[in-house]
């Protein structure tokens, strides 16, 4: 992620504005009098970390900072509520900032981001995860990212707990309802984590759009296994050698059989009915020999856009702009020692914040090339809308 001087100063003073509003004082409320550091410099001192992406220990080193035990103890003193409240409430403020049309249905993309955690395994934010780093647990975000045509930006974060990890038909619902309620939201995607039927029953009744990666449950399995029948019966008369994947995907593609339609898919025996898109995706394999280096397989989605098989493959493809938000945010991450959940949840907050800033600076600095050329105007001393 690169950006100019100015606009990384700007960002500094606006993420520096946001910890001496009075959002921020009203959640927080104010320290002792006696008290040497005070909300908003604690908020300035884990700001500037993310800002420097070093180690909040080694910042803290300085005489300027308070200490390490001090920020721990003022952030300590937050419940897990009341940092999500504040921090999804300044990631609102600055996307409010990209005007959208009043008519303009957006498309959103949810998925999870997990931090490795090394600390006592026991508490109910730590959640099991594939082995990793040298651990088995996590601490694990939610995350809420606009992926409509040529603007991406996140707006929702949240720390999951194990009970909401495991409801996520309620995670899904707790976390729309506190959505900004000017967004006219229309799609959504999901990845497979997501694929079940409370979920698809939930997205039918809000009227909304989705396209979600299949989960291979039985009657999936089933209408796969009939596609496969009906393509290999159909390669054969034609000579294909069935054994070569690359050469059955390609005969597909050129017969126009790469993509299929199920409809009326059932997840579950008195489930919603769906349909199910399956398409032969060219996939890049760990193979050595270059003649078997590219293979084709079956990917699957369900869905309810009323759109052709190929467009469904294209939708679903946007879906890996939250992949590329996830991977910007780690620029903007602190490091530290501390297993405190709720100095990482500020952590991984203020970096989902100074993405969404990079992002309005740099829709904006975009914008001002495009209409007056080459001529740089400072987005800071302009308001966006």
């Amino acid at each position: 992620m690169k950006f100019n001087r100015t606009t990384k100063q700007a960002i500094t003073r606006d993420i520096y504005k946001v910890c001496d509003g009075e959002q921020t004082k009203e959640i927080i409320g104010e320290y002792h009098p006696t008290s040497t550091w005070q909300p908003e410099d604690i908020l300035k001192t884990v700001s500037e970390a993310c800002l420097q992406k070093t180690s909040l220990e080694d910042l803290c080193e300085s005489q300027k900072n308070p200490s390490v035990d001090t920020v721990q103890k003022r952030i300590n003193e937050l419940e897990l509520d009341q940092i999500d409240q504040l921090i999804n409430g300044w990631i609102n403020d600055q996307v409010g900032r990209l005007h959208f049309h009043g008519n303009t249905h957006l498309t959103i993309s949810v998925d999870f981001h997990q931090q490795p955690y090394y600390g006592d395994p026991f508490p109910e934010r730590v959640i099991g995860m594939k082995r990793k780093k040298g651990t088995n647990y996590c601490i694990c975000f939610l995350l809420v990212s606009i992926t409509t045509d040529k603007i991406r930006c996140p707006i929702n974060t949240k720390l999951v707990t194990k009970t909401e990890y495991s409801d996520k038909v309620g995670l899904l619902a707790k976390t729309w309802f506190i959505l900004p309620k000017s967004f006219l939201i229309k799609r959504v995607y999901l990845d497979r984590w997501f694929c079940e039927d409370p979920i698809i029953e939930f997205l039918e009744y809000r009227g909304l759009e989705y396209v979600i990666a299949a989960k291979r449950v039985k009657s999936v399995k089933t209408s796969l296994a009939e596609v496969r029948a009906c393509v290999e019966q159909l390669a054969t008369l034609s000579d294909v050698d069935l054994e070569d994947k690359f050469a059955l995907g390609q005969w597909c593609r050129k017969r126009g059989l790469d993509t299929f339609k199920v409809r009326d898919i059932l997840l579950k025996k008195r489930g919603t009915p769906t349909t199910l898109v399956a398409t032969f995706v060219r996939v890049r394999t760990h193979n050595r020999d270059p003649a078997r280096r590219w293979s084709y397989t079956l990917y699957l989605y369900v869905t309810n856009c009323r759109v052709s098989t190929r467009y469904v493959v294209k939708l679903y493809s946007k879906r890996w702009i939250i992949e590329t938000d996830i991977r910007c945010i780690g620029t903007f991450k602190a490091v530290t020692n501390s297993t405190n959940p709720q100095l990482r949840s500020l952590l991984f907050g203020l970096a989902v914040l100074l993405d969404v800033l990079w992002i309005v600076y740099s829709t904006f600095t975009a914008r001002l090339h495009d209409s007056v050329g080459d001529t740089f105007i400072n987005p800071s001393y302009i308001p966006i809308k």
